[in-house]
């Protein structure tokens, strides 16, 4: 009965993240064809041989952007972002006027924190292939 429950427990942790199953490696190569070097293993493991955790890449995200300009009385005050309503009372007493408003649609690139020469925490994959799951903090990464 005891058996039966280790292999239950086994069984459903096998695919679990556990501090024995990660091994520590070395950033030889980023962004171009990146490659690591797990501690211990005499040759590093290139691109093919390697998945890396999305937030580890460089990220894309689609934005919009409101430009507008206001007008205080006649004279015009700058530009704001985001749209107000006619009719909304500025700062001055005066009613808000809405004026020109030019949208541009746009991307932001977050790029990848990693660096060439990180320590990363990667765990072995089947096939000779490994999974980074990010930097060893720890090792002052």
């Amino acid at each position: 009965m005891l058996n039966d429950a280790l292999k239950l427990l086994k069984e459903q942790t096998k695919d679990r993240i556990d501090a024995r199953d990660t091994e520590r490696a070395t950033l030889r190569n980023w962004p171009d064809s990146p490659s690591i070097q797990v501690d211990g293993d005499p040759e590093p493991y290139p691109a093919e041989r390697l998945v890396f955790a999305e937030y580890l890449l460089d990220r894309e995200v689609k934005a919009d952007f409101v430009v507008a300009e206001y007008l205080e009385g006649d004279e015009a005050k700058g530009s704001v972002t985001g749209i107000l309503a006619d009719g909304v009372v500025y700062e001055t007493g005066e009613p808000y006027k809405q004026g020109l408003r030019s949208s541009l649609r746009g991307k932001l690139v977050i790029p990848s924190p990693l660096q060439v020469g990180d320590r990363l925490i990667v765990s072995r994959l089947s096939g000779q292939r490994y999974y980074v799951h990010g930097k060893d903090v720890g090792a002052g990464g």
